[in-house]
Parts: C-alpha cells; structure tokens; sequence
C-alpha cells in the first residue's frame, strides 16, 4: 500500500513539472514569451487571418519571460503536489469512499472514486490506441484523441456500473424473499418509448439454471440489465409493468440496495474490477459495508477455496489469465451470497478447459448450493443438459425453448466450410515464413522461438489454452517489438516502414473495436483509403457484409461501435484488408459472436483467403476452426506444437 501512495506521489510530480512545460510551451506558440532578460529565440510574429484575426502566433522568446510564465502555473503545479504528498500520509482513496456513504458531500466523493479507478484505464488506452495506430500504419497525436477518450469514457461507466451493484455508497438495503428470486410480469424495456423488449413474463425460481440466448443485440444483456436495476436506474432505461428480484420492484429500489441479493457478472469483467489485488476484489462488497476485518478476510479465503483461487488472492487484477478473471469477477459476486446470480456471456474469452470449469462451477451453484443462476450466451455448446430452463431472446420477446431445438437451429445456421465461396487456391509455396521469434514481457517468456511458414490461400487456425503465447505471437508477428525476423514474399517485414508494413501483413485484434479512430463508418473508410483507391474500403465493407445500397448508407453515417459485434468486425477486417496484405492476422474472430455473425466472419475470412492472402487466426472456438481452417496448429507454453491437417 506504501508503494502505492508513493507511486500516487511520483505521478504528482510528473503532473505538476508537466503542466509547467506546457504552459509555457502553450504561451511560446500563441504570441511568443517576450519580457526582460537575454533574448533565447527571435521567432518572427504570426497573425491569422479571417475570423482568427485576433490571435498571434510566436513572436520573441527571452530568459525573462519563460521565467514569467513558468512562475504563473507555479500555483496550480504546488496544488497537484500537495495531493500527491496528502496521498503519502492518508488513503485519500478510501477518505472519498467514506465520504460517499455518508457526509454532505457524497455525490463529489462519489464522482472521485469512479475517477480514481478510470486514471489506470486512461493510461492503458493511450498505450492499445498506440499499437492499433501502428497497425493501420499511421502516425499523429491528434488521432488517439477520439479512441482514448472513448475507452476511458468506457471504464468509467462500467466501473461505476460494477461500483452500483456491490453496494458502493449504499444507505440501506432491502429485504430479500428468497422464494421468488426474479418474477417478470407483463414487462416492456426500452428508451424514450421506443420498446425493445416488449410484454415479459418470466419466473425464476431457487436452484435453477436458466440460459439466456439470441442474437446479438437481441436484447440479452437488456433483460439481465432490468433484473439488476442497472437498466433502469444507471442506463436510463424505461421500464412498464412489474419486473422483481427477491420481492423488491426493481423501478423503485437501485442496484445498490439490492447488493447481496443479487450478484451480477458483467461481459467485460475486466473493465469491472475496482480493486488492485484480487484479495481486494474479492472483499469490496464486504468492505464497503464496514464489514470487520477479519471477518472480510474469513469471507475472502471461504469463496477463494470454493473457487479454487486461493492462489490468485495476491494476483495483480490486470494479470489474470481470461479464464482466472471469470472466476475471480463470479467469485467478487458470490462474496454476500445472493439469492440471484446474473451472469452475461461468461465463455466468450475462455479456452475449453476454462469453459468446462466455469460451466461447472455454475451448475454447482445452481443446484447444490440453491442459487438462482440466470446466464446470458450466444453459444449454447457446453450447456448440455446443465440448463434447467432455456429462453430465447427474439423480434423484442422471451421464449421458452428446449436445448434440442436451439442446437438443431444453430446447426442449420452455420455454413458448410468455406460457404459458398468454394475452396480458395493454395499456393504451392509458402509466402510467409516467422522465423524463431520470440516475445517476453518483463523476465516471463510469451513465445518461446515459433518458427512456422504460411501459404498463399490457406486459413490456419492457431489453438491453444489461455497463456499459451496466441495474441502475443499474432502482434510481433505485425509489429517488430520482439526478438525474430517475419519474411513475407522474400522480404523482412520489420525492416519496412509504417506505413508500407500492413501491406504485407496486417493484424485484426481481439480488441478489435481498438482499431477504430472516428465517429462514423463513412469516416473509418475515408482514413483507410489513404493507403488505396478512394472508396474502396467502403464497397469491400459491403461486400464483407453482402449487404445492399440502402443498407450500407444507413451504415456509413452509424459510429462504428454503434454497429452489432459481427459488422464491426467486419469493418475492422475491411479496414485492414484494403492494403490487400499477403498475410492476414485475427485473433479470437468468433468470441462474442452468435451463429449468423460467425457465418458471416467466417466468409470474410475465407474471402481474403480467396484473394491469395495467408489467413492465420488465433480461436478458442473448436467448431469455427473445424468449419473455417484448412490447416490447425497448436501452441502451449510459447512453443508451437506439432501440426494437425484438419482437411
């Protein structure tokens, strides 16, 4: 905890002695720093024209004014150190959350513990949107803006959303009816009265599990959203008729005062964790009830060891393995033992090992520990028999449904391999070759010296468990960050510019939506044809989607995270595959997806392969593979195992 206040301390400084050089920067550029003293630079007076007449650039700089102007931010600069050296001797952390629970300044408090917990995510995204700026081989400051302030903007929300239903800044609780842990009557959800889900009548009842499914955008999360309160009371949604959880009308009471009645796991559990360590993630709920101390240890080391997690409690959260952060976010909901437990989509990011434990541990709870476990997925794979209940989210209704017959639809749903397009044409070479490359981050090995060679017109899918090196092996593949040479068409690929390498070899990540710097397709479009023929993004965008002229206009003017999961995948692949790469690299194409978005990725996949590309993607989906790649290859531990033809 010292190590922290002091790195609180170290950031400070760096603010304040930051803040100073770009005041004074700032004042050289608009209108010089001109004052006595010794004349440093005689910059010549510029003065803009038209409606910025008004302002001057440059002009003369001297000892005296830098001083002058320096000396004026002073004040601000000794206010951002006085909370840095306040944050040595106190936990101004937990001061504001004190302070949000009680006191007349809870809102502020409030504000500013959301804040602190967003700073990191705001360092972080300046750090993705730089990678995915390289990926699309363009440079400038002035384009992270947009991307960072999003992402950040992102956290912030899920942050306070994860704060909202552990309790955070609660000033009672209500009182559960453990019989009747969620009932929907005669309900419709939506905004601006506009419905989205339209005449709900459900009941859950203790010990079942219930699994949610439909497409994407269907309105999963929607319903999970309204039993949690988060729709209403967060997400501003607009609720009609009578939607309960353990007995308490969900229109009038918020999430935070159903905290320990109901548990929820959000999509992205790692946007959602509040605290550095998972010990504390585990304990927040607890915490933030003034539970005693060892009572929140007590309680922390039982759900560990039920979890089997005990060996993570030290674990930075930001270094959990996808599967281990499932578990720890289910683990932060347990924590109170809730009568209902809602969980949105949580095999997305897991490997088969980690699906089948979660897939357990959700089942046990369900039925040998009485809880009411409702989840949301796309995939109905794994579920089996576990389910008690299955529901169909579809055109703004829930229907009851039975495994077989969602199974039997899905599988008519996926196309055959390689769609209608036929089998692309391999090329009798290789045209890509990695070469012993080998990737660490700090003193831990990611990838431990892959060799392998691909070929013009093949999909090959590269499988592994979660930490198996994928993601890092794809991304030195695209960017020369790591130790190895990359030779695509004879050429070493790191040795090129920017600008030139993602016409070699381009990269989609997992984060894909990280690829994406303006606030329209029609613009994401325009940036990409920059590298090509104008227009030409666009008309492969459409053609990815196979959609029509009316269609894709009414895409053009949509912001791309706007878009359903498998068209702005597709974007992101129209946007890298306009520089017509030699190989084409995707990690996890499938996660998220429901089986008409699949079908639709896979054939954007197969249709680069079509134009001669070398198509490597990196999927935890066995059945994507087993549809869409020509050749599998494994990975485990950094190392490249032996290679399997899949046909």
């Amino acid at each position: 905890m010292r190590l922290t206040r002091l790195a609180a301390l170290r950031t400070a400084i760096l603010v304040a002695v930051g803040f100073v050089v770009v005041r004074v920067l700032y004042r050289i550029v608009f209108g010089g720093a001109d004052g006595p003293g010794m004349l440093l630079l005689d910059l010549p007076r510029v003065r803009l024209s038209g409606p910025f007449e008004h302002i001057t650039l440059l002009g003369p700089v001297t000892s005296g004014g830098v001083a002058l102007i320096a000396w004026s931010a002073v004040p601000f600069a000794l206010l951002v150190l006085a909370f840095g050296l306040l944050a040595v001797v106190f936990d101004l952390r937990a001061l504001a959350a004190r302070g949000a629970v009680r006191g007349p300044v809870r809102t502020i408090s409030r504000a500013l513990v959301v804040a602190w917990g967003a700073v990191p995510a705001l360092v972080s995204s300046v750090a993705r949107v730089r990678t995915a700026r390289s990926l699309r081989g363009q440079r400038g400051v002035a384009s992270l803006l947009v991307p960072v302030l999003e992402q950040s903007v992102e956290r912030a929300i899920a942050l306070g959303s994860a704060m909202e239903v552990r309790g955070f800044a609660a000033t009672r609780r209500a009182e559960p009816e453990c019989e009747r842990p969620a009932s929907v009557r005669s309900a419709s959800l939506g905004y601006d009265g506009s419905w989205s889900l339209v005449d709900l009548d459900l009941d859950v009842s203790p010990g079942t599990l219930t699994v949610v499914t439909g497409a994407t955008g269907s309105g999963k999360s929607t319903l999970l959203d309204a039993l949690s309160g988060l729709f209403q009371h967060v997400a501003g949604g607009e609720q009609q008729g009578i939607v309960e959880v353990a007995g308490v009308n969900r229109a009038l009471v918020s999430p935070r005062e159903t905290a320990g009645l109901v548990g929820v796991v959000a999509q992205s559990v790692r946007l959602s964790f509040v605290a550095a360590t998972v010990r504390e993630e585990l304990g927040f709920a607890l915490a933030n009830r003034d539970v005693a101390a060892v009572i929140v240890t007590a309680r922390v080391e039982e759900t560990a060891r039920r979890l089997g997690i005990q060996h993570l409690l030290t674990r930075s959260t930001v270094a959990l393995s996808a599967g281990e952060a499932c578990l720890v976010a289910i683990g932060a909901a347990l924590i109170e033992h809730p009568v209902l437990l809602l969980v949105d989509e949580p095999l997305a990011d897991l490997d088969d090992s980690a699906r089948v434990t979660v897939i357990d541990l959700l089942d046990e709870l369900a039925h040998q520990a009485g809880v009411a476990v409702v989840v949301a997925e796309h995939a109905i794979r794994g579920w089996g028999d576990r389910a008690d209940v299955w529901l169909e989210v579809s055109d703004g209704s829930v229907i009851r449904r039975t495994g077989a017959e969602l199974a039997l639809r899905d599988s008519a749903r996926t196309q055959p391999r390689h769609a209608d397009l036929g089998p692309a044409p391999v090329s009798a070479a290789p045209i890509a070759e990695i070469r012993d490359l080998t990737v660490t981050h700090g003193d831990e090995v990611a990838v431990a010296g892959a060799s392998l060679h691909l070929c013009g017109g093949e999909v090959v899918a590269l499988r592994g468990p979660n930490g198996a090196g994928k993601s890092s092996l794809l991304l030195a593949t695209a960017l020369p960050t790591q130790r190895g040479a990359v030779f695509v068409d004879g050429c070493d690929v790191h040795a090129v510019g920017r600008r030139e390498r993602p016409s070699y070899v381009a990269l989609v990540p997992e984060q894909f939506d990280d690829l994406f710097f303006s606030t329209s397709v029609e613009a994401e479009c325009r940036r990409a044809d920059r590298r090509g023929n104008a227009g030409a993004t666009a008309q492969l965008f459409a053609e990815l989607l196979d959609a029509d002229h009316d269609r894709a206009s009414d895409l053009a003017s949509r912001h791309p995270r706007d878009l359903s999961a498998g068209e702005r995948l597709c974007l992101a692949l129209a946007i890298q595959l306009t520089a017509r790469p030699r190989v084409l690299l995707i990690d996890e194409p499938s996660r998220g997806l429901d089986a008409a978005a699949r079908a639709l990725v896979g054939r954007a996949i197969v249709a680069a392969a079509t134009r001669g590309a070398a198509v490597l993607m990196a999927t935890h989906d066995e059945d994507f593979a087993a549809t869409y790649a020509t050749r599998t290859i494994g990975m485990a531990a950094g190392r490249i195992e032996p290679v399997a033809v899949t046909s």
